[in-house]
Parts: C-alpha cells; sequence; structure tokens
C-alpha cells in the first residue's frame, strides 16, 4: 500500500480525500483534486488544476499535466451510479486537458495500459481499453467500450466509434473517422477509415524483420485483392498461422471482430503498399 506523502510534495491548495492513497514520493500541483479510494503510485505528478476521480489507481511514473480529468464518472446514459473504476498502468503522459471516463456497470473498469501518450484535449470514454504504448495525438477521441490495441496511433481528431476495435501496430490518419474494425499491423485513413496497406514506417520502428513485413504484404493481398472472398482469405491464411503468430493475430481479429473489419476503396485493392 503507499505510504503517507511527504507535506512539501503536495501543494497546500491541493485537496486530497483521506481515503485517498499516495505513494511518498508523489507530487500534487495547486489546486489538483484527488478523490475518493484513489491509489496513487510512485513517482507520479498529478499536475495544477488536474482531478483524479473516485476508484482509479494510478500505477507508477504517470505524468498528469494541468487540467487534465482522469477517472470521472461515465457519461454512458446508462450509468446509474454504480461502482466502476479506472485502471492505469506505469508511465503514461496525460497532456493538459485529457479526459478519462470510469465504466459502467457495477465492478466494471476503463483500462489505459502502460507507456501511453494521451496528448491534449484527446478524450477515452467508459469501458474502453488501450493497449500498452498507444498514442493518441490531439484531440482524438475514443467512444465507449472500444478496445486499442498495442502500439496503435490515433492522429489528431481521429473519431472512433463505440465497439470498434483498432489492431496492434495500425496508424489511423489525422481527422478520420473510424466505423469499423481496422486491421492489426495497417495504415488507415478516410471517412470513414480504410486501409490503405501496411504500417511500414511504424512496423520497421517496432523491429519487425523484412521476412515478417513481406509475410504480411502476402497476408493484406490475400485480404485485398480484387475479387476476394473473405471466408476463402481466412481459409488460406489460417494455413500459415503455426509459423506466423502475426498472421494468427490477424485471422483471430477478424474472426472476432463485431462491427465486420474495414476493408479498402474499391480503387484501392490492386494497389502496392505503401513505401
Amino acid at each position: 500500500m503507499p505510504a503517507s506523502p511527504r507535506p512539501s510534495l503536495i501543494h497546500p491548495t491541493a485537496v486530497i480525500d483521506p481515503s485517498a492513497e499516495l505513494a511518498e514520493d508523489v507530487r500534487v500541483g495547486p489546486y489538483a483534486i484527488v478523490e475518493a479510494g484513489s491509489w496513487i503510485g510512485a513517482g507520479c505528478a498529478v499536475g495544477p488544476h488536474a482531478v483524479i476521480g473516485r476508484n482509479v489507481r494510478l500505477g507508477r511514473d504517470n505524468q498528469i499535466s494541468h487540467h487534465a480529468v482522469i477517472g470521472t464518472e461515465s457519461q454512458d446514459s446508462k450509468y446509474r451510479g454504480e461502482w466502476t473504476g479506472l485502471e492505469v498502468g506505469d508511465g503514461n503522459v496525460f497532456r493538459e486537458f485529457v479526459t478519462v471516463n470510469r465504466a459502467t456497470g457495477e465492478g466494471k473498469v476503463t483500462r489505459i495500459g502502460s507507456g501511453c501518450r494521451l496528448l491534449a484535449y484527446s478524450h477515452v470514454a467508459h469501458n474502453s481499453a488501450i493497449g500498452d504504448g498507444a498514442v493518441l495525438a490531439n484531440c482524438a477521441q475514443v467512444g465507449g467500450e472500444v478496445v486499442i490495441e498495442e502500439a496503435v496511433i490515433l492522429g489528431g481528431l481521429v473519431g472512433v466509434h463505440q465497439f470498434c476495435r483498432v489492431g496492434a501496430y495500425a496508424i489511423v490518419g489525422a481527422c478520420s473517422k473510424v466505423t469499423q474494425d481496422i486491421l492489426p499491423f495497417v495504415t488507415a485513413d478516410g471517412h470513414p477509415a480504410r486501409p490503405h496497406g501496411l504500417n511500414l514506417v511504424g512496423l520497421k520502428r517496432h523491429g519487425f524483420s523484412e521476412e515478417v513485413i513481406s509475410t504480411l504484404k502476402a497476408a493484406y493481398h490475400c485480404l485485398f485483392r480484387k475479387g476476394a472472398r473473405l471466408e476463402e482469405a481466412l481459409e488460406t491464411l489460417s494455413r500459415d498461422c503455426e509459423r506466423s503468430p502475426e498472421i494468427a493475430r490477424i485471422v483471430e481479429f477478424i474472426r472476432s471482430s463485431q462491427r465486420k473489419i474495414a476493408r479498402p476503396r474499391k480503387r484501392d485493392h490492386d494497389l502496392p503498399d505503401p513505401v
């Protein structure tokens, strides 16, 4: 359990509920608020005028910028004041005016992984899950019950519809509207957002080998070549699942999709991958 913080690290104008637990090296700035039942781990810093809502669990080394509002109640119309929470991992950055809501449904939580960057004015709604290393650029808006997998980048002003998923290592271009699931490893853009090839720059930055990238290129064209039927493509790809965890991930993602996967525009089906 966190120890009581040193008074010198807590600004005298900050308001901290007596039931909140803070590690002894947590810094809390002027006029910040920490509400009841929250737990803040070692190395965290809560900036001026920031709000940490009820039942928030922050891991280590999280940086909460001024006026960020983290873990306040769900805006979902079904929310009726039941106990819900927000769980945050380690080493995240929440920039100014970021908002993250608690969940809807007794005992449910919204989740933020570790190493994420939520930039100014971005928003994460109730019951959503953000994977490790994700980046939400300025004003990106994530609706309720959304899953953003690890190492995803959402560009500025991206809107993600409720219940959608964005697969690992995907990047969604600025101002896009996501209304269907975005496959792992791709670049997507548009209204609505559609894949435009692999996220080659991101894959290389994350250390994917040329062999793996070549395999993913083949999988992309298998799925989206002109005239391809999805079930037939999945049967073909399923034969490679044992030798390629990346292909297995794509197949599982498609088969478990609830909102169906976004597909390229017809005129993009035979275009080469971007370089």
